[in-house]
Order: structure tokens, then C-alpha cells, then sequence
């Protein structure tokens, strides 16, 4: 019987919670997620991935028409290229994918991220900034003046300049 039947797969959130480094050896359950923040298990049966192969394994083909990012452990995005290499067992358990050949970049809290899709919405942009939905607002400064951003509401960030958002309790 192989390590998937038996349920011997390292859960790589787990470990993330847990504090501890995952152990060397796979197979390993990794979350891809898209826009909407839905991710899908996966199992991967090696500790080392390209961009490519993640893509790949989450079966978002063809690679070439998607960016993934890595969701880091401060909420933060990073790029993987598509022939970058990525260690499982270094503290990336969760990845974003989106059929899209750019990146937007925007600020939140004056804190920079990317963003693989032209469109954000307020929601997202609170999620991204580890904020409640139930407790926290979400502004767009425009050329010095700040508007509400609805939850639902749609931003799109195709439009020339960085878009600059603030979050604030209700």
C-alpha cells in the first residue's frame, strides 16, 4: 500500500500552524487557490516543485497562461516563475494561480503586493490585509481623494498607476 492510501501525507498547513518544519521525505498536501481565495488540496509526492510543475500537478494548463504566487506566512504574495524551483518543506504550504500573463501592483496599508488578476475586490483586498470582513472597510485613494469600496465591489487595476487602498475599522 503506498503513503496516499495509507493517509501518510505531511499537510504542509498543518505543519505551518504547528510551528514545525515539515519532515524531508513526501508526499505532501499542498493548497492552490485561485482569485476567490478557493484552493484544492493536491498531493505532491516530491519536496521540490518548478513553477511549472505546480501548475502542472494542479492541472492549469497550459503553465505558460497562468502566474502563481506563493502566499507567504505575513500574508504577503510572491511571484514563482515558471521555471523558478520551490521547496515545500520551507514554509510555503499555500499557492495562488491565475490564468492571466500579468501582474498588478497595488498597495495596502502601504504595504506592496502583486496581484495576478485585473480585477480586486473588496473583500479580497481585506483578506490579503488580514483584516475582518465583519469588522473593517476598504478605501481607494485616487488622485487624493478616498472612496468606500464595497466588499463585492470590484476594482479594476488594468488602469495606468499603483492603486492605493486603506483599510480601517467600521
Amino acid at each position: 500500500m503506498d503513503d496516499v492510501a495509507r493517509g501518510d501525507v505531511e499537510d504542509l498547513e498543518t505543519c505551518a500552524r504547528e510551528g514545525r518544519r515539515p519532515r524531508d521525505n513526501g508526499p505532501y498536501r499542498v493548497q492552490i487557490g485561485d482569485a476567490l481565495f478557493k484552493f484544492q488540496p493536491l498531493v505532491a509526492p516530491e519536496a521540490s516543485y518548478t513553477g511549472r510543475s505546480l501548475l502542472e500537478l494542479a492541472e492549469l494548463k497550459p503553465a505558460e497562461q497562468h502566474v502563481l504566487f506563493a502566499v507567504l506566512v505575513d500574508g504577503l504574495l510572491e511571484e514563482i516563475r515558471l521555471e523558478e524551483t520551490v521547496d515545500l518543506r520551507e514554509g510555503v504550504e499555500r499557492f495562488l494561480a491565475f490564468h492571466s500573463d500579468r501582474i498588478f501592483r497595488l498597495l495596502i496599508d502601504r504595504r506592496e503586493y502583486h496581484w495576478g488578476g485585473p480585477f480586486i475586490s473588496g473583500a479580497t483586498v481585506l483578506k490579503l490585509a488580514r483584516e475582518s470582513l465583519a469588522g473593517h472597510g476598504v478605501w481607494q485613494q485616487a488622485e487624493g481623494v478616498e472612496h468606500r469600496v464595497a466588499a463585492t465591489q470590484l476594482v479594476d487595476l488594468s488602469q495606468p498607476g499603483v492603486e492605493i487602498f486603506i483599510t480601517r475599522p467600521l
